[in-house]
C-alpha cells in the first residue's frame, strides 16, 4: 500500500523568482506533478511559513504547480518564445526589426514581488495544518535541497519518528571544489550535508560517483551508515516531445552548450577553442550557442566574448529560452558540448545522447557513468583535442525527436522513486518492530 507523501515545496514555491527552470527545478517539478496529478491526491505539500512548518492539501499544491508552468512557459510552442526568432536570425547572420534580447534581464525586486504575488493569487493563501497532522508512516521527500541549510526547518522530524525522511543530494561539488564557488556556498553546502547527517533516513542521488562523494562527506561529519539510493535523472518531458529541427537553420553550422554560466562549467575552454577556430577559418567558423542563466563570475566570462567582435559574432549567449525552443535548437546542432570541470550527473550529456545529437564531454567521473558509446570524452583542459573534435563535426542534420526509451523518461523515473520510497519505508517499519537494523537498499 502506498504511503502518504509529504512533499517539500520550498524550491517550487520560490520558482517564480527564477526566469526559467534549472535541471534541479525540472526534477523537482516532475516529481511534484507525479505525486499531485490532480487536486484529489492524498499526498500533502510541506512548506516553512511564518507560523511554522505547515502541510497543505493537494488542491492548493496542484494550483501552484499549474501557475508555475505558466510562469516558466514550459508548455508553449517555441514560436511563442520571444528569444527564438532573434537566435535564429543571429545564427543566420541576419538582423530582425526590434528583436527580443537573447538574454533575459535579471528580475528586479519589484518584478520578483509581482511574480510572487501572481503565484500566490492563483494558488490561494491558506493557513495549512501543522506537521503533527501528517498521517502516521508518511514519507517526507525533499528533492529541491533548498531549506536543507536551515536546521530549524527540519527539527520537527525529531518528533515524528514514524515519518521516513528522504533527502536528495545532487553532489558535494562545493565541498570538493571550493575554488569554483564562493566561501558562503561552501558553508551553505556543508550545512545541507549536516542536515542529512542528522535527519535523513535515506539519501537519493543520481550517480555512483555522487554516492561515493556524499558518503565520504557524511562520514567526515560522523555518519557513515546512511542508505543511499542511486537513480539517474530523466530526460525532461519538454525535450522528449515530438518536434523537428527548424528548417530555417538548415545549413547553419552551430554547436550547443547548456549550463549556468560560471567557472565550473568551463566556458573558458570553449572560448579559447573558438578563438583558435576563428583564426583558422575566419568568417567560415561555426557558431556556438551558450544556453543558460548567469551564475557566479558570469560577467567575466561573457565580458570576454563581448570584448572581441569576432567572438561576439560567432558566440551567442541565450538565457530564459523555453524548453520547447531548446529542444528544437538541440536537434539542429552539430554537437552538444559539455566541458565541465565537475558534475554530479551531467544532464546535458543525457539530453544530447537521448536526442541523437553527437556529444563531446569532459572526461570526468560523472560523465563516464552516463555517456553512451557515441559520446566523445576528452581531457577537461586539452584545447587541441577539443578543437580537433569540434572541427570534425560538420553542419548538423535536420533531425526529428527520436523514440525515447521509456526508462529514460520522467514517468519511469518518478515510478522508480515512488516504488523505492514505499519499499524503504515499509522495510524501516518492519525493522523497527523487530529491532533489526537491516534495511535492503536497491539502486
Amino acid at each position: 500500500m502506498s504511503r502518504a507523501i509529504a512533499y517539500d515545496l520550498t524550491r517550487l514555491f520560490l520558482g517564480p523568482l527564477s526566469l526559467s527552470p534549472r535541471g534541479i527545478d525540472r526534477v523537482d517539478v516532475a516529481l511534484a506533478n507525479h505525486f499531485f496529478p490532480d487536486g484529489n491526491s492524498s499526498n500533502l505539500g510541506i512548506l516553512p511559513t511564518p507560523w511554522g512548518i505547515r502541510c497543505f492539501n493537494a488542491g492548493m499544491v496542484r494550483r501552484g504547480l499549474d501557475q508555475l508552468h505558466r510562469i516558466w512557459a514550459e508548455r508553449i510552442d517555441e514560436g511563442e518564445d520571444p528569444r527564438w526568432e532573434g537566435l535564429v536570425a543571429a545564427l543566420r547572420g541576419e538582423v530582425v526589426n526590434h528583436p527580443a534580447p537573447l538574454r533575459r534581464k535579471q528580475l528586479s525586486t519589484a518584478g520578483k514581488a509581482r511574480r510572487m504575488w501572481a503565484h500566490l493569487r492563483h494558488t490561494g493563501v491558506a493557513f495549512g495544518q501543522p506537521v503533527a497532522a501528517l498521517p502516521h508512516g508518511s514519507i517526507y521527500l525533499n528533492i529541491g535541497q533548498i531549506g536543507l541549510a536551515v536546521p530549524a526547518f527540519h527539527s520537527w522530524l525529531s518528533r515524528r519518528s514514524d515519518v521516513t525522511a528522504a533527502f536528495m543530494l545532487h553532489d558535494t561539488i562545493p565541498l570538493e571544489y571550493p575554488q569554483f564557488v564562493s566561501p558562503s556556498a561552501v558553508q551553505h553546502h556543508a550545512r545541507m550535508v549536516r542536515t542529512a547527517v542528522e535527519r535523513a533516513d535515506l539519501v537519493i542521488t543520481t550517480t555512483q560517483h555522487a554516492r561515493a562523494s556524499i558518503l565520504g562527506s557524511m562520514a567526515q561529519m560522523g555518519r557513515a551508515d546512511v542508505p543511499v539510493y542511486v537513480r539517474g535523472l530523466p530526460l525532461p518531458e519538454a525535450l522528449s516531445q515530438p518536434r523537428s529541427a527548424d528548417p530555417a537553420l538548415a545549413g547553419r553550422h552551430y554547436f550547443l552548450t547548456c549550463s549556468t554560466v560560471e567557472p565550473r562549467k568551463n566556458h573558458s575552454l570553449l572560448i579559447e577553442v573558438w578563438r583558435r577556430i576563428l583564426r583558422r577559418l575566419g568568417s567560415r567558423a561555426p557558431h556556438l550557442v551558450i544556453v543558460g542563466s548567469s551564475g557566479r563570475n558570469a560577467e567575466m566570462i561573457l565580458g570576454e566574448i563581448a570584448a572581441d567582435p569576432a567572438l561576439s559574432r560567432h558566440i551567442h549567449h541565450v538565457s530564459g529560452l523555453s524548453s520547447p525552443a531548446l529542444g528544437r535548437l538541440t536537434l539542429g546542432a552539430a554537437a552538444m558540448l559539455c566541458p565541465s570541470h565537475a558534475e554530479g550527473f551531467g544532464l546535458s550529456v543525457l539530453e544530447g545522447n537521448a536526442l541523437g545529437v553527437p556529444t563531446i564531454a569532459s572526461d570526468i567521473a560523472a560523465h563516464r557513468e552516463i555517456a553512451d558509446e557515441a559520446t566523445r570524452l576528452l581531457p577537461v583542459n586539452d584545447h587541441d583535442a577539443w578543437e580537433s573534435a569540434i572541427l570534425a563535426h560538420e553542419t548538423g542534420e535536420l533531425r526529428c525527436t527520436p523514440a525515447i526509451p521509456h526508462a529514460v523518461g520522467e514517468a519511469a523515473y518518478c515510478r522508480d522513486i515512488s516504488t523505492f520510497l514505499n519499499h524503504f519505508a515499509e522495510s524501516k517499519s518492519q525493522a523497527s518492530m523487530t529491532a533489526s537494523p537491516h534495511i535492503e537498499i536497491m539502486s
